[in-house]
């Protein structure tokens, strides 16, 4: 059974767009928090300390998806449940179900890689086999 970390939050005013209901994208911005808090809470050290670490930059996003189901508000607690539910080599499939009490606000999907800079060009990043301590960790 995967891991699974649970991100909680106040919907705020400036969350919604103007017929009051959350502006969609802010849900992928509330996936990529949710999905860091995963980490957190698996004992993955933060961004910073990786780059120092090992020169991992982070875990780019590389595929998003979203399936809405119910609006919310702003004033509204919600909470976000991740958790990865595929590894691969070098991508791994983390799973959100974004919630107000029972009702299910919105699914998301991502599929995201671990980084590093490429040595070949500063300019871009580079995907690298995940860290087998942290695929443990968070499994």
């Amino acid at each position: 059974m995967a891991r699974t970390n649970t991100y909680r939050m106040r919907i705020a005013f400036g969350d919604c767009d103007p017929a009051q209901i959350v502006f969609f994208a802010n849900y992928f911005k509330w996936f990529d928090t949710s999905c860091r808090e995963l980490f957190t809470a698996c004992g993955v050290p933060s961004w910073r300390d990786t780059l120092k670490e090992r020169g991992i930059i982070g875990t780019p996003l590389v595929d998003a998806q979203a399936k809405f189901l119910s609006s919310a508000t702003y004033g509204e607690d919600i909470e976000i449940d991740s958790s990865i539910e595929q590894w691969n080599t070098k991508s791994f499939v983390v799973r959100h179900v974004a919630r107000r009490g029972d009702t299910v606000l919105a699914e998301g999907r991502e599929v995201r890689v671990f980084a590093i800079k490429d040595p070949d060009n500063e300019l871009r990043i580079k995907a690298i086999p995940i860290p087998e301590d942290y695929k443990a960790a968070c499994s």
